[in-house]
């Protein structure tokens, strides 16, 4: 099988891409969706080709982990609180202080088995085959994401470099020896030697790929960002604190990692500390890596766009100490957040929680709306704190420990919440406030936006993550691209797990009309063509027809020539008639779509979800 990803470290420019940002957008605007693009672009998916969900290494030892070995009973809300804030939630992550916490093999079992597992099975209707669901979520349940752990000191374990298998539950020996110190030199972290566990995370872009083409770069790096959060609260569970680096040579940890002929991309490493004293790391050599990976699909397809991306994301060797993001520089609309709402009344326990979590396929719009104090909870956690070296407050030789800098902003299309009018609200992170910025039912502009799909309408509220990706280049040039996307699949895994927790549901959207979203909130100029005349001509066509006799009635009664309301990025609406459209253009010069500074990254949705009849018993 070929395998193009090994060609970038090959290439004599790796790594001299990273502040040529000319690049990042690039991409970014050509893969955006649109009405248009969707219908020319169709793509056939060759199913007799579809790339293997599970890696395995054939000729290496593989050791089976106990399944259901049991989890604390911290609370879903109170890990995240903990994770932000380094405070202990109730339960037995209180054995940290008493050293009380043993990490061997049942610990690896219980960490693993409540972040990274197959949950479910699901059938396919007519044909008997069957596909897994995961704790953790991934675009089109193809899970481009690998686990990698280089353990110390464990109970009755060697030291060494693993590798989880999820189909199995099992983890397979890649290589014996000093792994963390091994680690700890590669990422330029001297302190992380002393770590017990790293967890090294990998993305096989190819697996997206086959599916959703060029833009599976998009996926890939939210997806990390969904599994990277679905560890950090597991071992906050089991009493461990970890931090996430990102910022670190490609080409370096590819190759210590023996993956520089592989497909797999080393992208995010997270440190875990215990307060045990393990003693010095050992100084042994280590073993030369065991087991030949399985081919996932007869042939690899090239994406020249996906891989360019990813090239010029890539680090130079050494790539020193990461730009130090400021929290309240980055953007007086995305502000860090410091103040909390009032610690929630509800709750319930994480290790049930993380194995309840599904991907709505729809929502029930006949439920009773979401309470305010449900919708405040699920936005004020989803956004707190967490360490990463380049939020600019992980703890180490070359950063202070501070709060960190977020580059993603949320803007909320509210349709069913108790005391919120419906509309558009954006949070206001520092405050942990919603600032209105519509009045009106949006149910059917978010389904539009949202590619047409009728649950972002029918949900309580769903979202559009906006990110600063001018400013975040600016610091870190293309690499940020990854960042941002890290940063709202944490968010998006803590919705769907607050969702859980709250009893609601919820599902990450990767698809949606780029430059409609940003000329509905501000960002672009609406042009002769609205979004709200997109809207109702895409209902005609029965495109967007969402299940609610309200909504039906706001299409037919409706005038096809009314233009709907403007929102500037201030929050001011203005009435879209082409007399206005005009003055605006008169007014203020138009922003080229290929280089906004804030463009949206990722769309969610939360409500009840209605029953999904392909789930096994």
């Amino acid at each position: 099988m070929t395998r193009f990803l090994s060609s970038i470290w090959g290439d004599p420019e790796c790594g001299r891409f990273n502040q040529d940002t000319e690049r990042l957008f690039a991409y970014h605007h050509a893969t955006k969706h649109t009405y248009h693009s969707v219908r020319a672009n169709a793509r056939h998916l060759d199913w007799h080709n579809q790339p293997d969900s599970f890696r395995s290494y054939e000729g290496a030892t593989t050791l089976e982990l106990s399944r259901e070995p049991g989890f604390p009973n911290a609370g879903t809300f109170a890990v995240m609180a903990a994770l932000a804030e380094a405070a202990r939630p109730p339960g037995e992550i209180e054995s940290e202080n008493r050293e009380e916490l043993e990490l061997d093999r049942i610990f690896l079992s219980r960490l693993l088995w409540h972040s990274m597992s197959v949950s479910a099975w699901k059938k396919v209707s007519g044909s008997g085959a069957r596909y897994s669901l995961r704790v953790n979520p991934s675009s089109g349940n193809l899970h481009p994401t690998e686990t990698y752990l280089a353990l110390r000191s464990f109970e009755d374990m060697e030291d060494g470099l693993y590798h989880y298998r999820a189909d199995r539950h099992a983890i397979e020996i890649r290589s014996r020896g000093a792994w963390t110190r091994q680690l700890a030199s590669a990422l330029e972290i001297p302190r992380a030697s002393e770590s017990q566990l790293i967890v090294g995370l990998t993305s096989i872009f190819w697996r997206e790929a086959w599916k959703y083409g060029e833009r599976a770069y998009r996926y890939c790096c939210h997806d990390l960002g969904h599994a990277m959060m679905s560890v950090l609260l597991a071992a906050r569970a089991v009493g461990l604190h970890g931090s996430a680096v990102a910022h670190f040579s490609d080409l370096r940890l590819a190759r210590v990692m023996g993956l520089d002929e592989s497909d797999e991309a080393p992208m995010m490493f997270l440190v875990f500390f215990s307060r045990k004293n393990a003693g010095e790391p050992a100084d042994a050599a280590l073993d030369p890596a065991a087991g030949i990976p399985n081919e996932l699909s007869a042939h690899e397809v090239r994406y020249e766009l996906l891989l360019r991306i990813h090239a010029s994301t890539v680090l130079q060797d050494p790539p020193g100490p990461p730009p130090h993001a400021v929290a309240d520089q980055v953007d007086q609309k995305l502000p860090g957040g410091g103040a909390t709402l009032p610690d929630p009344q509800r709750d319930a326990p994480l290790g049930a929680t993380v194995w309840k979590r599904r991907s709505a396929l729809d929502f029930d719009a006949r439920t009773p709306p979401m309470s305010r104090e449900e919708f405040q909870q699920l936005l004020d956690f989803a956004t707190r704190d967490w360490r990463a070296d380049w939020r600019g407050n992980f703890r180490s030789e070359f950063t202070r420990h501070e709060r960190g800098a977020d580059f993603v902003t949320l803007y909320l299309y509210v349709h069913r919440v108790r005391d919120f009018e419906p509309g558009v609200y954006r949070w206001d992170r520092a405050n942990r406030k919603l600032e209105q910025l519509h009045r009106g039912d949006v149910q059917r502009v978010a389904a539009f936006l949202s590619l047409e799909q009728a649950l972002a309408g029918n949900s309580c509220f769903s979202v559009s993550m906006i990110a600063a990706l001018g400013e975040a280049a600016r610091v870190f040039g293309n690499r940020a691209y990854r960042y941002v996307y890290f940063e709202a699949g944490a968010i998006g895994q803590r919705f769907y797990l607050g969702a859980e927790a709250l009893g609601w549901n919820a599902t990450g959207i990767g698809a949606f009309y780029d430059d409609d979203v940003h000329r509905y909130l501000g960002f672009l100029e609406e042009g002769a063509d609205s979004v709200g005349a997109s809207v109702r001509e895409a209902e005609k066509a029965a495109l967007v027809m969402l299940g609610s006799p309200a909504s039906r009635a706001a299409a037919q009664i409706q005038d096809s020539t009314e233009l709907a309301p403007v929102i500037s990025e201030s929050g001011e609406e203005h009435p879209a008639n082409p007399e206005r459209l005009e003055e605006k253009k008169a007014a203020a010069p138009r922003e080229d779509p290929r280089k906004l500074s804030h463009q949206v990254i990722y769309h969610f949705a939360l409500g009840r979800a209605v029953p999904d009849p392909r789930l096994e018993a």
